[in-house]
């Protein structure tokens, strides 16, 4: 869990929504655009937003890399 800049949790995509967004990034490649036009798309029409001033959000903290839904929480 990660926490805004008040010290409170901020709430990351569930499983069922990150999901969808996958699934929404790959039609967009499907679309002739990029992974990441659907993806993100998909996950800001739900109430998420990437925010880049906060700790990574992957469960491994990044050991092994950024996943594509690292920092997007609850808006």
């Amino acid at each position: 869990m990660s926490f805004n800049q008040n010290g409170k949790p901020t709430l990351t995509p569930t499983q069922d929504v990150l999901r969808a967004a996958f699934a929404a990034g790959f039609q967009s490649i499907d679309d002739g655009y990029t992974f990441y036009a659907g993806f993100d798309s998909h996950l800001e029409s739900n109430g998420y937003a990437k925010r880049d001033d906060i700790p990574c959000t992957c469960p491994d903290h990044g050991g092994h890399g950024h996943m594509p839904e690292c920092r997007w929480v609850k808006a």
